[in-house]
């Protein structure tokens, strides 16, 4: 096997390879100030209490909190937590509860290369903290539907598997309540609906008790909706396609609905293929484009550039 590094001066300026090398050598080394935080993070982390006490240690992890501007999800989680180890169950549920009430579409946007410290530390320790989360005195209604969100809609084994060992039996007939579903409407909705049997679930989601939207953006990608799938979900597709083209995509995925929404004027392949590739410069949006244009096999020595620039955030 030939050394990585003597290839290098063979390849091109711009190959994905040499740009990821040279991006690995700039990685800064932590400060002294990101150094000493990241340590009271993990020291709390590994604590063995639920609640801090010590004045010195509460005022620095406040001031921790205070500095937090969460972009990514687990940043979220990691904030959500601290604030339950000072004492504030109300911020604590608040955050989580932000987070369910977005749509899977909304809470799958976000993947970024350029980590925080707050980032590194939650990816790291998410075992322990959602352990956390479960084991805590406090109501953990709000932390049980997260967890039902992340069983419903991510498709992450190892996640899924701890979520699953978390699993609070006694939160399980909360779901019916309505003080439940007052809390993440939308989600508890599809809760209940992935409970019932084909007929009854067909029964409700052609009542006005879910609307088309709410099922375009819950249940069309999650459920089986075959038997549904009728010409009065075209003109909610249509307006759907205007604005968010790339939920469109994924809805697409569905040929039975595929096939009627092509037979009533949609969009052909070819313009999804030309939309999806321009769609890679939305950062938010650029994991979920991705993917699609892998399934699709729309892969070129172009798409490999434009991922490892994303990558290396160039």
């Amino acid at each position: 096997m030939l050394n990585v590094r003597n290839c290098m001066p063979s390849l091109a300026s711009d190959h994905p390879v040499k740009l990821w090398i040279a991006s690995q050598k700039k990685q800064p080394k932590p400060s002294l100030d990101e150094q000493e935080k990241t340590d009271l993070l993990i020291s709390v982390v590994n604590s063995q209490f639920n609640l801090i006490t010590d004045h010195k240690m509460k005022a620095s992890v406040i001031g921790l909190i205070g500095e937090m501007t969460p972009k990514s999800n687990v940043e979220k989680i990691l904030k959500s937590y601290l604030y339950l180890l000072i004492g504030n169950t109300t911020h604590s549920d608040n955050i989580l509860k932000e987070m369910i009430q977005q749509t899977p579409r909304q809470f799958y946007q976000g993947f970024g290369s350029n980590k925080t410290l707050y980032h590194k530390v939650a990816s790291e320790n998410l075992d322990k903290i959602l352990r956390k989360f479960a084991l805590h005195p406090a109501d953990r209604l709000t932390f049980y539907l997260l967890s039902a969100f992340i069983k419903n809609f991510f498709n992450q084994t190892d996640l899924i598997k701890l979520v699953d060992n978390l699993e609070l039996d006694e939160m399980k007939d909360k779901i019916g309540l309505a003080y439940t579903a007052k809390i993440a409407p939308d989600l508890v909705g599809y809760l209940r609906l992935a409970r019932m049997k084909e007929k009854r679930l067909i029964e409700n989601l052609r009542s006005e008790n879910y609307s088309l939207e709410m099922q375009s953006q819950w249940v069309w990608s999650f459920l089986d909706i075959d038997p549904l799938i009728s010409d009065i979900m075209i003109d909610t597709l249509r307006n759907l396609d205007k604005r968010d083209p790339l939920w469109t995509v994924y809805l697409l995925s569905n040929e039975k609905i595929s096939d009627m929404y092509f037979k009533k004027g949609g969009q052909p392949i070819s313009r999804r293929r030309q939309f999806l590739r321009g769609h890679l410069e939305n950062y938010e949006d650029f994991m979920l484009t991705l993917y699609k244009l892998i399934e699709i096999g729309d892969i070129d020595h172009e798409l490999v550039k434009k991922v490892s620039q994303f990558m290396i955030h160039e």
